[in-house]
């Protein structure tokens, strides 16, 4: 009997617990202790009943284990907050903060996309959630948002330059950087941008402009070289390419320009001679000459399987000449062969709009995307490709795979096969093995829809 009595008892308790004054009560006992300097006092007050299923509760042990420093049980409450009541909505948002500061990006993450599920247009918030994509190794969707906020502030132009840096695309990075600038011309990110662009391109001519703004503006060193030493190496280079380009090469008597060592000052030179020599004759040649001179490089590299250098040698290349469009198709090659498929994707494309009619290039951009997106988007492509080129026969072959392989649609691929054997010369490598395959089809005809 007591025993019964003493859990009847409790169970009154929790409910008188659980009544709407025993909960304002209950808080503002915890907001006293907190007022007092006794967090931990008021974390157990709160406990106490089993109440953290009230979202206010919840919401004040979140606020009272942040304020302690426990980030962990802060977080916790203020996820289970708002998953408690949609008025509470914004604890999403705190609980996301918290897990970000945490290094905990996949739960950071979910919590901002709770947010957003609920309040989209908040673009403060999205603007968030790319830069946690971003720091989570997700950089290709933190572009996909950022791109719809570039109008917001120049510094998330910077942030799209820089992600299209990272992914290879020097060419869409440099744009974006200009676009900045375009907006404040003295953006020292956009700036600093342009200068690892510039120096990895060779680009000598930009790199004096872009040095020159940027000592203007008191920045001294990036990436832990001399600004002042480069633009002096720079200008030396130009001195011996005019001085040379006016020396009367008559084996006789040949009349050398001298330049004394008071010229230059040897304490800010960071450039080695042979980087001097290299540039001087790099200046020296037209603009065909140094892409011809490229070409070799890349052939060179690529006879000895180094894909890395070759794509290197290409970027310097397309620096040159961003419409190049063998380059842009060789680039891709290269980085197919590295196993760089996202830039690859942007390279093909590139090659793609400059000559919009090459079907060629949209094979490469279909086996790209068969590697690295979903079927649904390799079948969406291809759909748009075979509109394009309704009697190219390599196309229709494809769809023919695609509607029995990823469409299940048997009478729809012996249709594509049939209109691939009219297409297909008799000599095509896959001809005799479709006419074999057509045949498990049984007989019939078969109306040409596809």
């Amino acid at each position: 009997m007591p025993v019964i009595f003493v859990f009847l008892v409790g169970c009154r308790q929790n409910a008188d617990d659980r009544s709407g004054d025993n909960i304002n009560e209950r808080i503002l006992r915890a907001k006293n202790y907190i007022a007092d300097g006794q967090p931990k006092d008021a974390i157990k007050v709160l406990e106490e009943g089993m109440l953290g299923n009230v979202p206010e509760i919840s919401e004040l042990l979140a606020n009272t284990h942040r304020s302690i420093g426990d980030d962990e049980l802060a977080a916790f409450y203020f996820e289970q907050t708002a998953g408690l009541s949609d008025l509470h909505y914004h604890c999403y948002l705190k609980a996301a903060e918290i897990y970000e500061k945490m290094k905990n990006y996949e739960q950071a993450l979910l919590c901002y996309r709770l947010y957003l599920d609920i309040l989209p247009e908040d673009n403060e918030v999205q603007i968030k959630y790319a830069d946690v994509l971003i720091q989570g190794g997700q950089k290709k969707k933190a572009l996909e948002i950022l791109i719809h906020y570039v109008e917001e502030s120049v510094e998330i132009r910077n942030r799209v330059a820089a992600l299209f840096f990272d992914f290879g695309n020097y060419i869409q990075a440099r744009n974006w950087y200009l676009s900045a600038l375009a907006v404040d011309k003295n953006n020292l990110s956009a700036l600093g941008g342009l200068w690892k662009i510039d120096r990895l391109f060779g680009d000598w001519n930009a790199l004096l402009e872009v040095g020159t703004k940027l000592l203007a503006l008191e920045e001294k060193f990036l990436e832990d070289i001399s600004i002042q030493s480069v633009i002096d190496a720079i200008r030396i280079f130009q001195k011996t390419s005019n001085e040379l380009k006016k020396v009367d090469l008559n084996f006789g008597k040949v009349a050398l320009p001298i330049f004394t060592t008071d010229e230059i000052d040897a304490s800010t030179l960071v450039v080695d001679g042979a980087m001097f020599r290299e540039a001087a004759a790099e200046m020296s040649m037209t603009k065909q000459e140094k892409i011809a001179a490229l070409r070799d490089l890349v052939e060179e590299a690529r006879s000895r399987g180094d894909y890395e250098e070759a794509i290197l040698v290409l970027w310097k290349m397309l620096g040159i000449d961003g419409k190049n469009v063998g380059a842009w198709v060789e680039l891709t090659e290269c980085l197919q062969k590295a196993n760089k498929y996202a830039i690859a994707e942007m390279a093909i494309q590139e090659a793609i709009k400059f000559e919009p009619e090459n079907v060629n290039f949209y094979e490469t951009y279909l086996d790209i995307v068969l590697c690295t997106h979903s079927s649904t988007d390799y079948v969406r492509l291809l759909k748009d490709v075979k509109h394009r080129f309704p009697t190219d026969p390599e196309i229709r072959l494809r769809w023919a795979n695609v509607q029995e392989i990823y469409i299940d649609d048997a009478m729809g691929a012996k249709r594509s096969y049939e209109k691939f054997l009219k297409l297909a010369p008799s000599d095509h490598p896959e001809f005799l093995r479709v006419k074999h395959l057509l045949q498990t089809y049984g007989k019939g005809e078969s109306n040409e829809k596809g």
